[in-house]
């Protein structure tokens, strides 16, 4: 009888880390399908006013970005900058590229980079359209949420 209840138990218990390990992975879930170049090539429109183009050719635009305090003065200021970009991923965080900048200004300032992570991919969203999809600067939390617009 002590056998039976220990095998009970010890299946009780594999039922629940079995359990738990599916809402984690559903919880951080990956994409349906991993992120390419084309998940992100395009113009990107932040909620703040903030734009980013990001082009085929490796190279990226930013403009208008508020709060950034990679800029000459050194504090939080409106950007605007150019910057080349590769596919990347920050440790945990969603996939995206990593963009490396130069700030527009007197005179420019080398240095600054971030990685401009991408949610959804829309491959497997709800709708399939890419109207999931979402991305934003990891060194600037939720400032700025940004979409990418339609294009054509």
């Amino acid at each position: 009888m002590q056998n039976l209840a220990r095998a009970v138990l010890v299946l009780f218990g594999l039922l629940v880390m079995a359990v738990a390990c599916f809402a984690v992975s559903v919880e951080g879930s990956e994409p349906s399908a991993p992120l390419t170049a084309e998940d992100v090539i395009g113009t990107w429109q932040g909620d703040r006013g903030a734009r980013l183009v990001v082009t085929t050719d490796g190279r990226a635009r930013l403009t208008d970005a508020a709060d950034w305090t990679c800029n000459p003065t050194g504090q939080p200021a409106a950007v605007t900058a150019e910057g080349s970009w590769i596919m990347d991923r920050h440790s945990d965080e969603s996939p995206g590229i990593l963009i490396k900048f130069t700030v527009d200004g007197t005179p420019p300032v080398p240095g600054c980079a971030d990685w401009f992570t991408v949610n959804g991919t829309g491959k497997g969203g709800t709708t399939g359209d890419g109207s999931d999809v979402w991305a934003r600067f990891l060194g600037h939390g939720d400032k700025e949420r940004y979409r990418r617009t339609a294009t054509g």
